[in-house]
């Protein structure tokens, strides 16, 4: 791992007695995950600059989803060891991943667990690591047993109370995931006037939708919702529109009225813009990418969460 040193623009080190100057500008992202967000055991903060640093495990689940994008075989491998050593418990010889650090944790996240299991499957075979698929097998059965109900998948599983979540999170869903899981049908999220609702109950499938709009959520499960009974022409209609006049897309909007309830925007949004695009209207996906080029660069500062950055080169690298 690469050890961090004070910085403000340029790094400056000696290697066998030579002074070697470092842009920060120049760094590729995962240079700057390791300089700004990695500690030295791998593990990865929310935030490059805090008191408190939190290490999720949705960090580390993004991290290896361009580490194999990438193919950085080392690396990946690295975090798979970070995963074992502060994620992964073993209870009643069943196998299950914490939500994030911590000796008290006893919880998952769906969406978390899934995201590694799915991202473990495919390095299996494209670094030709065997043992990937085995851990991946694993960790799919607690989510099969204990964590699929009514067909619906809880948000969350406690394996000390062994309580189930009484929601789903439709963010939460994706075509890939569920094939994993192999249900009979998959769960269909409702439709909320311009957008959806972001849950419903495993008991009787009763929809609950927020007052805002959390675009994250709004753009995941619409890209989800794609060529299916739950697409939303009216929320398709109305992002669009938001782009045309106003060449921009805010964190959160208001439901009833569609309109904006902050004022900033967002990496990750305009990330989940462009998949969302790509798959309905790709000529404003590119023009998203160029008009928005900033939040898709290397460069990430102490306001940045980690969802959000690695959501940016994510994208940019794929296009």
């Amino acid at each position: 791992m690469m050890k961090k040193f004070s910085i403000v623009i340029i790094l400056i080190f000696s290697i066998g007695g030579a002074m070697i100057y470092l842009n920060l500008n120049s760094l590729d992202a995962i240079e700057t995950i390791e300089m700004k967000y990695a500690t030295d055991e791998g593990l990865i903060k929310n935030y490059s600059q805090t008191d408190k640093p939190e290490y999720l495990l949705e960090s580390t689940g993004l991290y290896m989803e361009l580490l194999l994008q990438r193919k950085e075989k080392v690396r990946f491998n690295d975090q798979v060891n970070v995963l074992k050593k502060f994620f992964i418990v073993k209870v009643d010889n069943e196998l299950f991943i914490k939500w994030k650090t911590g000796s008290d944790i006893s919880v998952n996240a769906f969406i978390d667990d899934i995201r590694i299991i799915h991202i473990l499957r495919q390095a299996a075979d494209i670094f030709d690591r065997q043992e990937y698929r085995i851990l991946a097998d694993e960790l799919t059965q607690p989510i099969k047993k204990y964590q699929i109900v009514n067909n619906q998948i809880p948000h969350y599983y406690d394996w000390n109370s062994k309580y189930p979540a009484p929601t789903m999170v439709n963010s939460y869903l994706h075509d890939d995931y569920l094939k994993i899981l192999v249900l009979d049908r998959h769960p269909s999220p409702n439709i909320d006037g311009l957008f959806f609702a972001e849950e419903q109950t495993i008991q009787n499938n009763k929809p609950i939708s927020s007052e805002e709009a959390h675009m994250v959520d709004q753009l995941l499960i619409a890209t989800y919702c794609i060529d299916k009974s739950c697409e939303n022409p009216q929320f398709h209609g109305w992002l669009k529109k938001q782009w045309d006049e106003k060449k921009l897309i805010n964190g959160r909007y208001n439901k009833k009225n569609g309109e904006p309830t902050v004022n900033y925007e967002s990496r990750a949004v305009y990330a989940l813009a462009v998949l969302y695009f790509n798959k309905t209207q790709p000529s404003i996906a590119k023009e998203i990418l160029k008009r928005k080029s900033s939040f898709f660069s290397n460069r990430t500062d102490s306001n940045t969460h980690f969802f959000d950055y690695v959501h940016g080169v994510i994208v940019s690298y794929e296009e």
